[in-house]
């Protein structure tokens, strides 16, 4: 540690002589790999890992006192509750429109305009008949009925009802989607007009699409019993103790949007055709039943179920995904259900995301490295890198990063990045990876000073055009060792030629900076002899005089008594630049041997590098 401290010293000498800016050179945008497993927030009950408890013979009881610890089903509401009201529920199908295609099947729709007047109906919508609901283009706040091709019912405000015979064959199409219970409101906002179906708590789970119909009915069950809790939860947080409040953006108590709410598609679930009477025999055998706990702030001590697709191997505790007070019901549990890639297809992935792409999100000009701090579940990572110059970093979650993956990742698979369709990914956070910069430096000993030299942009790479090799066991020229460190110390232009056998030469530029700063004297005469081997001797000698060390009186290696460069060998040792190059004894420097490029990079990062 001493040596290290010492040599810290030198090292702001150096710097003021010689301020390290970096020229411009292009590094190897290689992707980073992330890998996880499963899909969605990853809080509560995994859906996959349900259906592989199902399988297993558990319960509805057991696979949901799995995942929501201290739970109970209970059948809390009233008869008397508006919930269990004939169309109580408002779901919210189409928010900010002006304009929806209408027709029926089976029977009649009644329209109703104002909603708040249906004495008098006198204008119905007849199968096999194309209606539409649109706003007036002059007036937005006023919207009409019309069929296709034949008349109006004229414009009147944005408020207006539909209605038909519930429990029937007949059915409404709104957009394309059929829909068997309720009634359908048409809500006006400021731009256009809400889409809302009125519906009984029941009903709106017979359209819930949350899981496939065909899946083990104790996995129905337990979906229909967490569906159900959540839509309760949730409409009574929006609609009150009467359910005449709703939400302001949506007109409606809950969504029929799985990125907001539940997956809700209507008739289309229940339909037999679809095998729908599964789903539906899985709640009615279940009606009423919600889930429970004594700890909960909900009204009637609901355990609001959330729940998704899958967690890669856990779930997470939901303070960790959405911050906030933790809740005793949704904890981190094992799921080795969820990772096991027969039940689960997302039980493990990968996804990439460019460099390009992390840097943007995190507003900084680089990143460079990763370290998982904690989990999974409960992922942190640290990632480091560089903006405006200085060394920067940031610490996200599991969920900060699956951000990332969905807006910016690619499947591994993918020859480039997607085209639009999210990756499904999720806070369960393995590993970030910054893959080398290079593809021949994986597993080298030298592998993190290289991709620091990389990242300094003092290297570029062994093959041109494509430098994607660094080569780190060739060995070094002096004429690349003059490279290296003037980029490393951005040393200026010389004002004179002093070697007449570096004409032409790439390093020749270089030369001339490291003999005008007195770091070189050449080899001899006018000469610099650039495409001869560098020594780690000689190599000594250019630290030496780079960071001007002092001399010591400890003679740290056994083999270099007949080196000319002695003293400079142990200068450099005894700040800690080199170790020495027999492992693990180290009590040798191997004076004459050449430098290696492997070997090249660790100097340099030991010298200028964190």
């Amino acid at each position: 540690m001493v040596k290290f401290l010492r040599i810290l010293s030198f090292l702001g000498l150096v710097a003021g002589l010689f301020p390290f800016a970096t020229p411009a050179i292009a590094a190897k945008d290689d992707p980073w790999i992330f890998e996880g497993g499963g899909w969605g927030h990853g809080v509560g009950l995994s859906q996959f890992g349900a259906l592989g408890q199902a399988n297993d013979g558990r319960s509805a009881l057991q696979i949901l006192q799995h995942y929501y610890v201290g739970t109970s089903i209970a059948s809390p509401l009233s008869v008397d509750h508006w919930l269990q009201q004939p169309d109580a529920l408002k779901v919210g199908l189409i928010t900010d429109t002006s304009v929806v295609d209408i027709s029926v099947i089976g029977g009649s729709l009644s329209i109703c305009q104002p909603a708040a007047d249906c004495s008098d109906v006198d204008q119905t919508i007849e199968p096999g008949e194309s209606w539409k609901f649109e706003v007036n283009g002059a007036d937005v706040s006023q919207c009409r009925f019309r069929e296709v091709g034949i008349a109006n019912t004229g414009y009147a405000p944005c408020d207006a009802v539909l209605q038909w015979e519930d429990g029937g064959t007949t059915r409404l199409k709104i957009n394309g989607i059929e829909y068997a219970h309720g009634s359908l409101l048409f809500s006006p906002m400021a731009s256009g007009f809400y889409t809302v179906l009125r519906v009984g708590l029941e009903e709106y789970l017979y359209g819930l699409a949350e899981v496939p119909s065909l899946w083990p009915v104790e996995a129905l069950k337990a979906q229909a019993i967490i569906g159900r809790g959540y839509a309760v939860a949730t409409a009574i947080a929006s609609g009150g103790a009467t359910g005449d409040t709703v939400r302001s953006n949506c007109a409606c108590h809950i969504t029929a949007s799985s990125a907001i709410d539940q997956a809700y598609a209507g008739w289309s679930k229940e339909n037999p055709a679809n095998s729908g009477h599964l789903w539906t025999g899985a709640v009615d055998a279940t009606n009423g039943e919600v889930l429970t706990h004594p700890e909960s702030n909900y009204p009637l001590s609901i355990a609001k179920s959330f729940y998704s697709s899958s967690n890669g191997g856990a779930s997470e505790n939901v303070e960790d995904v959405w911050g906030g007070t933790p809740l005793p019901w949704l904890v981190s549990v094992t799921d080795p259900w969820s990772s096991n890639p027969s039940v689960n297809p997302l039980a493990r992935w990968t996804v990439l995301v460019s460099d390009a792409d992390m840097a943007s999100h995190l507003g900084w000009d680089e990143v460079h490295d990763a370290q998982k701090l904690s989990g999974p579940p409960g992922t942190l990572i640290k990632f480091t890198g560089k903006n405006d110059g200085k060394a920067v970093s940031a610490t996200l979650n599991g969920t900060q990063i699956s951000t990332i993956l969905k807006a910016y990742g690619f499947d591994y698979e993918a020859i480039g990045p997607n085209t639009g369709s999210a990756v499904r990914v999720s806070p369960y956070i393995i590993s970030a990876i910054d893959p080398p910069g290079f593809d021949d430096i994986a597993g080298n000993v030298f592998e993190n000073a290289i991709e620091w030299l990389l990242q300094e942009k003092i290297t570029l790479g062994c093959n041109p055009p494509e430098n994607d090799l660094y080569c780190p066991n060739d060995k070094v020229t002096r004429g690349e060792m003059a490279v290296f460190i003037s980029r490393a110390m951005s040393l200026p232009e010389a004002t004179q030629d002093y070697f007449t056998d570096d004409t032409g030469r790439f390093y020749e530029g270089a030369a001339n900076r490291l003999k005008e700063a007195g770091i070189t004297a050449g080899c001899g005469g006018t000469n610099f002899c650039g495409d001869q081997l560098l020594s780690r001797e000689q190599m000594a000698v250019f630290f030496v005089r780079i960071l001007k060390l002092p001399t010591t009186e400890t003679d740290y290696f056994i083999d270099d008594e007949n080196s000319p460069y002695e003293d400079h060998i142990n200068r450099i040792a005894e700040v800690g630049i080199t170790v020495g190059c027999n492992p693990p004894t180290n009590n040798k420097f191997c004076p004459t041997d050449a430098v290696t490029r492997g070997q090249m990079a660790a100097f340099f990062k030991r010298v200028w590098g964190p």
